[in-house]
């Protein structure tokens, strides 16, 4: 089946917390622990990125199997930017280059449609060298540490890295 990148919205929560649920089931999968992802954490992240930002989804067929949001806070000196970009690919899906499409549609809508946008800010895992150099084969680069900002449980802490893609298509 044909893969299709389609803008996201409030009518595909269910398909969403069913995917983020088969994603924080695995260690290391997603931030939140599995009983974090609730309804009202998809319809949180669904309704600010769909009214502040930018969502879009993989669908194959009536399945989907991938999202990738952003939202820009509401305060005026931040927007200029989308942050918190979150990425998930099934894991029966994962290693098809999902991710990646879904990564270059959201860039070209964003250097495309969203001139005002200069910033899109993510964090990643400073341990997980792979999804590193995914971001940065991108385009986006460091731009921080956040020294064990991230509690991982039994006395451990995990170290995220700030990354940044500038739009070149900003003009502000």
């Amino acid at each position: 089946m044909e893969l299709q990148i389609v803008e996201g919205g409030l009518h595909q929560r269910d398909q969403l917390l069913r995917l983020y649920q088969a994603v924080a089931a695995i260690p290391g999968g997603l931030i939140r622990q599995p009983a974090e992802v609730t309804p009202a954490y998809i319809e949180e992240f669904t309704s600010e990125s769909v009214s502040h930002g930018l969502m879009l989804v993989a669908m194959e067929g009536e399945e989907l199997v991938g999202d990738i949001h952003a939202h820009t806070p509401p305060i005026y000196a931040f927007s200029h930017l989308l942050t918190d970009l979150t990425i998930m690919v099934h894991p029966e899906h994962q290693g098809k280059g999902i991710g990646r499409k879904l990564f270059n549609a959201f860039l070209a809508r964003v250097e495309k449609d969203y001139p005002h946008i200069l910033r899109v800010e993510l964090y990643v895992r400073r341990h997980n060298t792979k999804n590193v150099q995914f971001y940065t084969s991108l385009g986006f680069e460091t731009e921080g540490v956040h020294e064990r900002k991230i509690f991982a449980g039994n006395g451990r802490f995990e170290t995220p890295l700030q990354m940044v893609w500038i739009n070149p298509g900003y003009r502000g």
